[in-house]
């Protein structure tokens, strides 16, 4: 899982959640995602891994925070929803592809583990899959 937002100059973002136990969002350098925003608390939000939920809260912040259009202290969070904090909005996202569509890394590295575990294939046969999938010269006009 992946929470995407952007900054005040309007550059893409991207936060990793697999693998963190909480990431902060605020106003502070102490924040995991530190926003510039005068309307965020220095430290006005957790998200948390609970179980193999997400969950938002807000850390006694003056604006709160608002799940899908909706306020909240505290909500499970779900693929696609849309978290307003002060004037910046994140966004819950399986997996992040950068800026070309397509498979993320995290989905491409996990299919290539699947199929070496699976010992349908071997590291020869993925490899040679790959390297042709991504020859120009094999994509249809």
């Amino acid at each position: 899982m992946f929470l995407q937002f952007s900054d005040a100059e309007g550059k893409r973002h991207v936060m990793p959640l697999s693998g963190k136990l909480s990431v902060t969002i605020g106003r502070s350098t102490e924040a995991d995602i530190s926003v510039a925003d005068t309307k965020i608390s220095k430290l006005h939000a957790e998200i948390r891994a609970w179980d193999k939920d997400y969950v938002i809260k807000d850390l006694h912040s003056r604006n709160g925070i608002y799940v899908n259009g909706v306020r909240s202290d505290v909500a499970v969070l779900k693929l696609g929803d849309t978290i307003r904090i002060g004037s910046h909005e994140f966004l819950l996202v399986k997996d992040y592809a950068g800026e070309k569509e397509g498979k993320g890394t995290t989905t491409i590295v996990r299919e290539v583990a699947q199929e070496l575990d699976s010992n349908k294939k071997g590291y020869r046969t993925i490899l040679r899959e790959i390297v042709q999938s991504t020859d120009p010269r094999k994509k249809n006009p």
